[in-house]
């Protein structure tokens, strides 16, 4: 038995055990804030195009399988074990196995991710069904745009309809809002993670890449044959990503307008609410990281970072101001473009892990809050395109 199957194999077997045990409650592990957990889980909604992406991109669907181990694990190990030995358990231990291993053969099924992280799970419920939830959202916009019986105006219909079944879940969506980096790189207890974790850190922000650069070229393809030529290559230039790990990873989050410029144009809600959960996987990473947050208070801490990353006035930029700042930032210091992008990876501009500090009213770059620049020059890619221009993208 491979050893992707044996992790499939025991994650279903604890899964049913933790099925059990959860399904009466999900009782919290601090005694002072248990409390009962009303946040229920919520399928797919439904739709003819379901599960068309595994079906027809299955390489680059398998992927994240890998990542819900990557991400599970994580939390997992923040939560359970002190940092001693946390650091080489993720930096050496987790950090090999995901990119010589799992990524490289990824599980077929989806992992439950339950059975990855029991005890994180009981301490912070509804922050997971709000990863799951947005992944859901995720994953079908891949399949509506894989479908090839449905036309664009088709496919627009379909994936707004899907947004509006995400937005109407209050108690898990991510807000409509952009929000400033100022909530995820200057709390008390931020950059903690990416700080003793410097290469699981770029592993994150690598799945990130993936995941809103898988966009790109479902969206500017303009038949299969291109369509399947350039999702196949988005997915090989991942796995050139982390082959050489960490050398080519992203150095600063990942972001959607930067890495699927056309997508974000033409679904900017959606691009936001990407970069919202992807800012919120590092806030809590932190969270758990940080021993200056004590346990007793991480649960209060990640639950009052969910509300932040729900509501629509806490942290709030223009939206102008986040598209500023996605370009700011540099698209060589994100992992670089998703499509047509060079043999040869761009040159970072700084330092693994820097903190750029970004004006919140305009986006643009104000300076280093931890970290440092490099020489040579940083190269601002173009603005994302405006809707009226999608069609003379799509011709290029």
């Amino acid at each position: 038995m491979s050893m992707t199957s044996m992790i499939t194999s025991r994650a279903r077997r604890r899964a049913v055990w933790l099925g059990a045990v959860l399904a009466g409650s999900a009782l919290l592990t601090t005694p002072a804030h248990a409390q009962w957990v009303t946040t229920a889980e919520q399928f797919y909604p439904g739709g003819r195009f379901n599960w068309r992406f595994l079906s027809t991109f299955p390489d680059a669907a398998k992927m994240f399988n890998a990542f819900d181990y990557g991400h599970a694990i994580l939390y997992e190990v923040l939560w359970t074990l002190p940092e001693t030995k946390a650091v080489p358990r993720l930096e050496e231990r987790e950090f090999r196995y995901l990119t010589t291993q799992l990524l490289v053969s990824p599980p077929k099924i989806p992992l439950a991710e339950e059975a990855i992280m029991p005890a994180y799970t009981r301490v912070a419920p509804e922050a997971k069904l709000m990863f799951e939830w947005a992944h859901i959202l995720h994953r079908q916009v891949y399949d509506i745009w894989s479908d090839v019986r449905l036309d664009e105006a088709t496919k627009d219909r379909e994936t707004r309809r899907i947004l509006a079944a995400y937005l109407a879940r209050r108690d898990l969506a991510f807000s409509l809002k952009p929000k400033s980096m100022r909530l995820m790189q200057e709390m008390p207890y931020s950059l903690a993670f990416r700080k003793a974790y410097p290469k699981f850190n770029g592993l994150i922000w690598a799945y990130h890449w993936l995941q809103v650069g898988l966009y790109e070229p479902l969206l500017v393809a303009t038949n299969d044959a291109e369509r399947s030529r350039l999702v196949r290559a988005t997915t090989d230039r991942f796995r050139a990503m982390i082959a050489d790990a960490p050398e080519h990873m992203p150095r600063v989050m990942p972001m959607t307008a930067a890495i699927a410029p056309t997508f974000a144009a033409r679904y900017p809600e959606i691009a936001i609410i990407f970069d919202n959960l992807h800012s919120m996987h590092d806030v809590i990473s932190d969270i758990l990281a940080n021993d200056s947050v004590p346990r007793a208070q991480k649960r209060t801490e990640i639950m009052l970072a969910a509300r932040r990353y729900r509501d629509d006035t806490s942290f709030v930029m223009p939206d102008s101001a986040w598209r500023t700042m996605s370009i700011e930032m540099g698209l060589e210091n994100q992992g670089g473009p998703a499509v047509g992008f060079t043999r040869e990876f761009p040159t970072p501009t700084v330092t693994r892990g820097a903190v750029m500090r970004h004006d919140d009213q305009t986006g643009r770059h104000i300076g280093m809050g931890w970290g440092e620049m490099l020489g040579g020059a940083h190269h601002h890619h173009p603005p994302a395109p405006k809707p009226d221009t999608l069609a003379a993208v799509r011709r290029r």
